[in-house]
């Protein structure tokens, strides 16, 4: 049978063509970019506007055009409502991964009989995984390709579940949504700047080593570079770090934390 694929981000969308290409299937993917874990979400299924301004905030040196992003995941969406294939939804143990899965889920409420699910699981990782997380970007080819022959069905009430925790993530418009316990937990901008701040060193680092390894520290979050990096910018502007260097790239500058005393 042939699927339309939907994956979550453009790592992952590469690795299941890749997949695809293997087992000599012609089946179309469908990437949804937007990393649903972090920022508001009241309006992503609306007008966007508070979310591509978000991104904006998180990313201002891009030229995305995260206002039109915002469009063509509903475009995507809607076109998989006027499909009449099957649609076969990937995820991994990631927040992001999770909350993709309920948002196609209840888009998707008027066909449940064409919703089909490959769950992957932490064991199939080639790689340890990162704080017991994974999304099906960090898994081979190879390792999605023998898994075609597992998509299946997802039940009604597993469906009616998905949506129902969908529309509870908008209206709850947390800051960041963790993947805990097989659950999304609701989290503050705060939670992820204490991280930060716990891991800030005394003397310049340089702000790429800095955000690697809060990276990697976030517990229920694979946290974006991008994300990590307007944190520390919201902390400089806090008066709790101080940056030299070229502050437009995280490749150019250095962090510290700030001090009370002492030369800037």
């Amino acid at each position: 049978m042939q699927y339309i694929h939907v994956v979550n981000g453009d790592v992952a969308g590469n690795t299941l063509r890749q997949a695809l290409a293997q087992a000599a299937r012609p089946d179309p993917v469908v990437v949804l970019r937007d990393d649903l874990a972090v920022g508001p979400l009241v309006d992503v299924d609306s007008t966007g506007q508070l979310r591509s301004g978000f991104w904006q905030r998180v990313a201002p040196h891009t030229d995305i055009d995260f206002t039109a992003e915002m469009r063509q995941a509903l475009d995507q969406l809607q076109t998989l409502r006027q499909s009449e294939m099957e649609v076969a939804i990937w995820h991994g143990q990631s927040a992001a991964d999770q909350l993709m899965l309920r948002r196609v889920v209840f888009h998707l409420y008027q066909a449940p009989q064409r919703i089909n699910e490959v769950a992957m699981d932490l064991r199939e990782l080639e790689l340890p995984p990162q704080a017991g997380l994974a999304a099906i970007g960090m898994y081979s080819p190879a390792r999605l390709a023998r898994r075609f022959s597992t998509i299946a069905p997802v039940s009604v009430l597993r469906l009616g579940r998905l949506g129902y925790e969908w529309q509870q993530n908008v209206r709850e418009n947390a800051d960041v949504r963790l993947w805990k316990g097989n659950t999304l937990v609701p989290a503050a901008y705060h939670s992820i700047d204490d991280i930060i701040m716990e891991r800030a060193p005394s003397e310049w680092t340089p702000a790429a080593e800095v955000v690697g390894s809060v990276m990697g520290a976030i517990e229920g979050l694979l946290a974006s570079d991008w994300f990590v990096f307007w944190r520390c910018r919201e902390l400089i502007s806090m008066g709790r770090m101080v940056l030299r260097g070229n502050a437009d790239s995280l490749e150019t500058c250095e962090l510290r934390r700030h001090q009370t005393s002492g030369a800037e």
